[in-house]
C-alpha cells in the first residue's frame, strides 16, 4: 500500500488517504464477506444478510474509488473523498481490533489538514501541526 503521509493514523484526514488505501480496505472487507457468505446456504437469512453487506461494499467501493481516482483538489472532491471514505470505513468497524486491520482504515474526522485546523480554531483550540 502506498502511504502519502507520516502522520499518525489517529490524526489522518481524507486527503492523507489514497486510492491504494481504498483498494486495500475493500480487499480486506471483501475477503471477510466472501468467507462469511461461503459458510451459509443461499436460502438462509444469514446468507441474505451477508449478500446485502456485499452489495453495499461494492457500491461504497465504486464511489470511493471514483472520488479517490480524481486528480483535482477541488472542495467538491475533498468533501466527496471525506464522505466516501467514512462510509467505507464504517463497514470495517467490527474488525478494528483484528491483527490484519490497518490503523489507517479508521473513520477520519476531517476532509483535510486545513479543515482540521479551521475546526480546531473554531473550537478554541490550537491547531495540531504535523509534518508530511
Amino acid at each position: 500500500m502506498t502511504h502519502t503521509t507520516s502522520r499518525p493514523a489517529a490524526r489522518l484526514t481524507a486527503e492523507d488517504l489514497t486510492l491504494a488505501d481504498v483498494n486495500a480496505l475493500v480487499a480486506f472487507l471483501d475477503a471477510r464477506i466472501s468467507a462469511a457468505i461461503a459458510g451459509h446456504h443461499a436460502d438462509s437469512d444469514t446468507w441474505k444478510a451477508v449478500l446485502a453487506a456485499q452489495l453495499v461494499l461494492k457500491r461504497f467501493a465504486k464511489e470511493a474509488r471514483e472520488a479517490y481516482g480524481r486528480t483535482d483538489r477541488s472542495p467538491r472532491t475533498e468533501q466527496d473523498r471525506f464522505r466516501r471514505w467514512n462510509l467505507l470505513a464504517t463497514l470495517a468497524l467490527g474488525w478494528k481490533d483484528d491483527v490484519d486491520f490497518d490503523p489507517r482504515w479508521r473513520i477520519v474526522a476531517h476532509p483535510s489538514t486545513d479543515g482540521a485546523a479551521a475546526y480546531a480554531i473554531l473550537c478554541g483550540r490550537a491547531p495540531v501541526t504535523t509534518t508530511r
